[in-house]
C-alpha cells in the first residue's frame, strides 16, 4: 500500500507547474535539495519515473502527467475537508445562544434558513419560552439574544432593537356559530364561548382581558390555559371545538393551513412591538451579531 506524504504532493505539483527546481522552491518556501528528495520518495513509492531532467528544467513523463492530474485532485479535496473541519470547528466555538417568545420563533427559522445555506456548520442553540423568562435567561447570560415582544418596562441592563409591528386577531374553526353574525361580532359574544389563551403574565392575554374590561363584559372565559409554545396543537383544538384562540401575524399561514377562520369584531385586533433584546454589558460573537442582522433583514421582508 502505498501511503504519500501531503507535502511531498504539494511539491510535486509545483515542480510540474514551473518546471524549474528554484522557482518551485521558491514558491513553496523549501530548499531545492528537499524538493529532490520529495520526487525521490514519491517516484520510490509509486515505482515510476515522474519526471525526466534536461538542461531546460524538469520535464514530466507520461506517468508524471497522469499522477500530476490525480495529484491534483487530492489537493482539492485535502483542502476542502480542511475548510469543513475549521466551519465546523468554528461552529463549535461560536454557536449561536438565542431566544424566542413561541409568536417570534419563525422569524428566527427564517433567519436560520436563509444562514445555514452558506454557513452548513452554523449551530443554532434555541429556547423558545414565553417574555419573562427569556429575559430572566438573557439577563443570567444563558442566551445572547431574546426575540418577542418588547416589554413594558426594559431592564436597565437591556437594549431592544425594534423589528416589526404584530397584529393579534381571534380565530376559531370554520363552520362556527360567530362566523355567520352579521357584521361585526360584539364583545358580548366574544364573551359567551370558551377560550384557550396563554396565562396572564403574558402581553396578548393581558391586552384581551383589558379589552373585556374596557367594555364592562365578563371574559374571557379560559377553558383551556396554553403557553402557544406549539401553535399547531392549540390550533388543532380550536378547529375542533367552539374555543376561541389567537393567532399572531407570524403563525397566520399555520392556522390558515388549518382552516381557521379570523373573526371581525370590534376592536378585537392587538398590536405590539416585536423587537431583539441584547444585554448592554460585553459583546457579541461575529457569527452572533450576523445572525442578528438577518433577523433584521427578515423582519424587514415580513413588514
Amino acid at each position: 500500500m502505498v501511503i504519500m506524504n501531503l507535502d511531498d504532493l504539494r511539491y510535486f505539483l509545483a515542480i510540474a507547474d514551473t518546471g524549474l527546481l528554484h522557482r518551485a522552491a521558491e514558491q513553496v518556501g523549501v530548499s531545492q535539495p528537499a524538493l529532490t528528495k520529495a520526487v525521490r520518495r514519491l517516484e520510490a513509492e509509486l515505482g515510476v519515473a515522474l519526471f525526466e531532467r534536461s538542461p531546460k528544467g524538469m520535464l514530466l513523463t507520461r506517468f508524471g502527467t497522469e499522477f500530476q492530474r490525480h495529484a491534483a485532485s487530492l489537493r482539492t479535496a485535502y483542502e476542502d475537508a480542511l475548510n469543513q473541519l475549521g466551519e465546523m470547528s468554528a461552529g463549535e466555538l461560536a454557536k449561536v445562544r438565542l431566544g424566542a417568545t413561541p409568536a417570534a420563533e419563525p422569524l428566527v427559522d427564517r433567519a436560520f434558513l436563509a444562514l445555514v445555506r452558506n454557513r452548513p456548520a452554523l449551530r443554532l442553540d434555541l429556547t423558545v419560552q414565553l417574555s419573562d423568562t427569556l429575559i430572566r435567561v438573557l439577563l443570567d447570560g444563558e442566551i445572547d439574544l431574546a426575540v418577542g415582544p418588547s416589554p413594558a418596562e426594559l431592564p436597565e441592563a437591556l437594549r431592544a432593537i425594534p423589528l416589526l409591528m404584530e397584529s393579534t386577531f381571534v380565530v376559531c374553526r370554520a363552520g362556527h356559530p360567530l362566523c355567520s353574525t352579521t357584521g361585526s361580532v360584539s364583545p358580548s359574544q366574544l364573551g359567551s364561548y370558551p377560550w384557550i389563551l396563554p396565562g396572564q403574565g403574558v402581553s396578548a392575554r393581558q391586552q384581551i382581558d383589558a379589552y373585556f374590561r374596557k367594555h364592562r363584559v365578563e371574559g374571557p372565559r379560559v377553558q383551556v390555559q396554553s403557553s402557544y409554545s406549539s401553535p399547531v396543537g392549540v390550533f388543532f383544538l380550536v378547529a375542533n371545538t367552539d374555543m376561541l384562540g389567537i393567532c399572531s401575524t407570524q403563525h397566520r399561514p399555520v392556522a390558515e393551513q388549518l382552516g381557521l377562520k379570523t373573526l371581525v369584531a370590534s376592536q378585537a385586533t392587538w398590536s405590539r412591538q416585536i423587537a431583539i433584546l441584547t444585554r448592554k454589558s460585553g459583546s457579541l460573537s461575529p457569527l452572533t451579531q450576523t445572525f442578528l442582522q438577518q433577523i433584521v433583514e427578515e423582519a424587514t421582508f415580513s413588514a
